[in-house]
């Protein structure tokens, strides 16, 4: 017994760093006069750009296991504003790609936690709840949880919108890995794939009223990873606080949304 107490000692020390991760420092929007392609296609954006989330940066949530490899399971994700939407690109990297439940790439209410997938996080009202899934739903007025899979299966049951996803009037998404048949529908799953994308677009009027460009928003952004079928075995999140990131908003980052940029004389003729 006595052999064991320092490793697990070590061990849960090491951990603590991924417990707790809400930077003081806020992230800025670019504001753009392009908008992307919400279309599975990463070409259109910058990913130079793009913030590296990895288990030694991110936060591993408690409900599921640990890993430590970023070859196994990581990812990177920028954003972008408009005057009307917001965007946000997910690039996953996983070495073993499943899609062993959602296998309808067209569905809107997919078990999203079952695969290999990305949640979206918003908290239009930036009042840091710590439930976003209160019983009367207060959270969801002003946003919620935005889930994608890596087929494009999506699920927003957690927000104002449920079964909205492909009204541009509440939110469209896209991902890269395609329908079935494909390795990733069937053991031994797909070895060969490594990385998937997904985009999604999300109109301001979802996040409550007065949002939009200059607005400070809560927001986080996690993938989830299912190396075996089943259900996930690991959830990383950019920021959160574990466990239960997904429902506690004081832990999530918070969004700038770029404000329109000023027109110089000359344009506005």
């Amino acid at each position: 017994m006595g052999k064991t107490i320092k490793p697990l000692l070590l061990l849960s020390l090491s951990l603590a760093t991924h417990v707790l991760a809400h930077s003081p420092a806020a992230l800025v929007s670019t504001f753009t006069m392009q908008p992307p392609a919400i279309d599975g296609d990463l070409a259109d954006w910058d990913q130079s750009a793009f913030i590296q989330v990895t288990p030694k940066n991110g936060v591993l949530d408690g409900e599921s296991s640990s890993i430590q490899d970023p070859a196994d399971f990581s990812f990177m994700f920028g954003v972008r504003n408009d005057a009307e939407y917001l965007y946000v690109a997910v690039a996953i990297t996983d070495d073993i790609l499943v899609l062993d439940t959602n296998l309808d790439p067209n569905a809107k209410a997919a078990r999203a936690w079952m695969d290999d997938a990305v949640e979206i996080f918003l908290d239009g009202d930036h009042s840091h709840s710590r439930d976003a899934r209160d019983a009367a739903g207060q959270e969801y007025k002003t946003g919620g949880e935005f889930s994608i899979v890596a087929n494009g299966a999506v699920i927003s049951k957690m927000s104002g919108v449920p079964l909205k996803n492909g009204d541009p009037r509440y939110w469209t998404s896209a991902a890269s890995y395609g329908a079935p048949p494909g390795a990733a529908y069937q053991a031994p799953w797909d070895h060969e794939t490594k990385v998937f994308m997904v985009e999604a677009r999300f109109n301001y009027r979802i996040l409550g009223e007065n949002i939009g460009p200059g607005s400070i928003i809560g927001f986080t952004v996690s993938a989830h990873d299912d190396d075996d079928g089943g259900g996930r075995d690991t959830a990383l999140y950019w920021q959160g606080i574990s466990p239960s990131c997904w429902k506690d908003e004081s832990g999530w980052g918070d969004l700038v949304l770029a404000r329109l940029p000023l027109l110089s004389e000359d344009e506005k003729k």
